[in-house]
């Protein structure tokens, strides 16, 4: 194995207990064996965070980290990944965010932050250019919202928008809200399994980085050059995708092919005008709601996370982030929310806020199916009309859950645990994982792929990019997907599984590089001057997905958590993914991944496949002298 010296890249530890920061190197041999990112994250959490310890402990880590590619010249390779012991599934999360975060600190000669410790008042983080760090006070940002805190760090420290990259969570972070996420940059957002929530355990309300002045170093320029017009020549050639219109055609696409959720599950079919579903769309929206890019990703050409401006409806001249496909799809057809003004405010509130998404939508629709059957009471709702449609009774239920007040408490802590607290049949209505995470925008039910990924998560979030960009090929499989057959899936989400967390170890952004494991691996050979090929890509991300299942394991997430609940895992009943059934198979599909990712029986990583992964330590805890 040849190596190349990684520059001088260091990692920043930041003690909030007693205001220590100190600069750690980071060993050329760990580098290259873990890239960054997840990878890197997921070896720091297993070997410093015990596994017997809440979620807000002190004890716990927040971890921030790039790739050895971010910073460079591939379009959207700024991004981080954010790591800690997560609050919802008291496991492991893990979670990336898009921006420029990433390559600002890689400019500052650095690789990532590692938080420990809390803080017993409100503190932000400060990285100058040069990598040096300072810890301020921050109780004049409590109580603000992310972009409110944006604008007042802009004005503190007498910085214009661009020359900085903040990370903060809003007020659902600071009161502790087990599905909060991070916000960089207004509109880049890290939502997955409560990373907000043990931000604010650790009351600290943001991280400023500078933009650096250091150079990212590129070993073989020419080659570089080339896999980057790859990468840009390949995404422009969908002419009503992500270059062109970002993710706004994600709820037209998806509602064609009965993977668009409405109504909590309990139809596919929804009830729109025409003229109304027309304005889902992106030629709609980039036509009329006057698209700026005023904070792109790190060099991204792409039309994507423009500031619009809503030029219709109650709420005309607002400015807001652009919504992603899953924002439209939460707070539109699953909230029965048909008014396409009404979605950007909501997808904007909960940013602002630091509220996850995904979560906010299925607890809101969740609520709403459950007064709609009178399973709850408007007087248990703090008199708030949560019928279908209902855009203030849903904008005002989410200033309650960012402040825990009222009903607001009672969902606080995430889908699961509010069907458990009600009862009276609540829990059949919920939709998540035995773990206690929720899917993403689609109705799975009509997407098995990504259902059997989350449900087997071992982060909170999705792990297996399966749909139609990603090519198979390179694992050995046909090209064509078989949306219902439960064998092809299983050993389709096994081959795969490594490929995206090799990718969320570079921290590229997954629209641009697709997670192309070839192309992914020949930039790393490229930019390290390492012979870096597939096989050793796919050992990365193998090797992390192992040791975050490992620290699972021994946090008490076992096997038979690997499920979907019972609405999560139902049957369709109208759509295109009519009478289509998981249910029977789930099982067999969990035996078969199981042992084609060198595991026993109950899912626990066996001695042999851990060795193999160069993780031997990892096979003691788990099995002993055994």
């Amino acid at each position: 194995m040849s190596l190349r010296n990684s520059g001088g890249l260091g990692v920043l530890r930041v003690d909030l207990s007693n205001g220590v920061i100190t600069h750690e190197p980071i060993d050329d041999v760990v580098l290259r064996k873990h890239i960054g990112g997840y990878a890197l994250a997921a070896k720091y959490l297993y070997e410093e965070v015990p596994t017997d310890v809440p979620w807000h402990s002190p004890e716990n880590r927040l971890m921030l980290f790039g790739g050895v590619l971010s910073g460079t010249s591939i379009p959207g390779s700024g991004g981080i990944t954010i790591c800690a012991k997560g609050a919802l599934t008291g496991g492991g999360a893990a979670t990336q965010a898009q921006g420029v975060f990433g390559a600002n600190l890689k400019r500052c000669g650095l690789l990532g932050i590692i938080v420990e410790g809390a803080g017993e008042k409100w503190q932000y983080l400060v990285v100058d250019k040069d990598g040096k760090a300072r810890l301020s006070d921050a109780e004049h940002l409590c109580g603000r919202d992310t972009w409110e805190t944006v604008d007042t760090l802009t004005a503190d420290l007498a910085k214009k928008e661009s020359d900085i990259s903040v990370l903060s969570i809003g007020p659902a972070g600071e009161n502790l809200v087990k599905w909060s996420g991070i916000i960089i940059d207004k509109g880049h957002t890290a939502m997955h399994n409560g990373v907000g929530a043990v931000m604010g355990s650790k009351k600290l309300k943001a991280v400023v980085v500078e933009k650096g002045t250091k150079p990212v170093p590129v070993h073989d320029r020419e080659t570089f050059k080339k896999l980057v017009k790859s990468v840009i020549d390949t995404v422009k050639i969908d002419k009503a995708g992500i270059h062109y219109f970002g993710t706004l055609n994600g709820i037209h696409n998806n509602y064609k092919a009965g993977m668009l959720p409405i109504r909590n599950y309990t139809t596919n079919i929804w009830d729109i005008e025409k003229e109304q579903f027309d304005k889902f769309s992106g030629s709609y929206m980039t036509e009329h709601f006057e698209p700026k890019r005023l904070r792109p990703c790190w060099v991204c050409p792409n039309n994507h996370c423009q500031v619009m401006t809503i030029t219709e409806g109650p709420y005309k001249g607002m400015t807001v982030e652009e919504p992603e496909y899953e924002q439209m799809s939460a707070f539109g057809p699953n909230l029965g929310i048909n008014d396409i003004a009404s979605v950007m405010m909501l997808s904007n509130l909960v940013d602002r806020l630091g509220l996850d998404v995904n979560e906010a939508g299925w607890t809101c629709s969740c609520m709403m199916e459950l007064f709609e059957k009178g399973i709850v009471t408007s007087e248990e709702l703090d008199g708030l009309d949560l019928t279908w449609g209902n855009v203030e009774s849903v904008r005002n239920l989410l200033f309650k859950i960012a402040m825990r007040e009222g009903v607001g408490d009672l969902v606080a802590d995430g889908v699961k645990e509010t069907v458990r607290k009600i009862g009276r049949g609540a829990e059949d209505i919920g939709i998540y994982t035995l773990k206690g995470n929720t899917p993403r925008g689609h109705d799975h039910r009509g997407r098995w792929t990504e259902m059997f990924d989350t449900c087997i998560s071992e982060s909170g979030a999705l792990e297996s990019d399966l749909i139609k960009r990603l090519d198979l090929t390179q694992f050995g499989l046909p090209q064509k997907l078989h949306p219902f057959d439960p064998d092809f899936i299983a050993k389709l989400e096994a081959k795969a599984k490594g490929s995206m967390q090799l990718e969320d170890s570079t921290v590229t952004c997954r629209f641009n590089t697709r997670t192309d494991v070839r192309l992914l691996s020949a930039a790393i050979s490229a930019a390290m001057g390492w012979d870096f090929d597939f096989d050793e890509g796919m050992q990365v991300g193998r090797r992390a997905i192992n040791t975050m299942r490992a620290y699972n394991i021994r946090s008490g997430i076992t096997g038979e958590l690997d499920r979907p609940s019972s609405r999560y895992g139902s049957v369709p009943k109208d759509g295109p993914a009519k009478g289509q059934d998981i249910a029977p198979h789930f099982a067999k599909m969990v035996r078969m991944y199981y042992q084609l990712m060198g595991w026993n029986e109950e899912g626990r990583p066996l001695p042999d496949t851990l060795k193999d992964l160069e993780i031997e330590d990892i096979a003691w805890d788990l099995w002993g002298k055994s």
